[in-house]
């Protein structure tokens, strides 16, 4: 259950912090590309040997990071046919036609609340992107990955009703964020099945250090 726990934590870094820890300025800069441009890479096999990191951390010039590309999200999104990854599939649709169709305009560009919202947004669909990858490679269960996306859903609409109350969200703006608006596929079983086998059944596992 490593994956869960990964994705949890994906969750709530998504939900929580959003993008406080990110600079907004260049997931503006990497949003449109994500949508509009993708590019074909080949995959990247699993890695799970010890292995040094540094080299995450030797940042270099911020130059550039409109031209990355990136491979087509919607890819893992069309591998999966669950009710609430459909839902979240859809909502990411809306939003998308509204970032190519009323994108933020330059006040709004200047409003970092405005823009908050944005990028909190996106980085529901790069990291449901993410955990649906790694779903596949874990072979997760797919009533903990629809789990997982009713509550996706909930969180993406708690950020377009954010976004539409924002003071400088415009007319055509606030219809989109309205049509993202929408409850997650509810399915009493799906849940008592997560909770019973997946969440209780670790009750008991973990004892605190002394």
């Amino acid at each position: 259950m490593g994956f869960v726990k990964t994705a949890a934590s994906r969750i709530a870094f998504s939900t929580l912090e959003g993008t406080v820890h990110v600079n907004i300025a260049l997931i503006l800069k990497f949003i449109a590309n994500y949508f509009f441009n993708p590019a074909e890479y080949a995959n990247i096999g699993q890695r799970s040997e010890p292995k040094n990191d540094d080299y995450l951390f030797q940042q270099g010039p911020a130059k550039g990071m409109g031209d990355i590309r990136f491979h087509d999200y919607s890819i893992a999104y069309s591998d999966w046919d669950l009710p609430n990854v459909n839902v979240f599939r859809e909502q990411t649709a809306v939003f998308s036609e509204m970032i190519a169709v009323a994108p933020p305009d330059e006040s709004q560009r200047r409003d970092t609340d405005f823009l908050l919202t944005i990028g909190e947004t996106f980085t529901l669909v790069a990291y449901g992107q993410l955990i649906l990858e790694t779903a596949r490679i874990y072979d997760v269960p797919t009533d903990v990955v629809d789990q997982i996306f009713d509550c996706f859903v909930r969180d993406f609409s708690k950020f377009a009703l954010q976004l539409y109350s924002k003071p400088r969200c415009s007319a055509q703006q606030a219809a989109y964020c309205l049509k993202m608006l929408r409850k997650p596929a509810v399915d009493d079983e799906r849940y008592d099945r997560v909770w019973r086998d997946y969440v209780h059944a670790l009750n008991g596992a973990y004892e605190m250090n002394s």
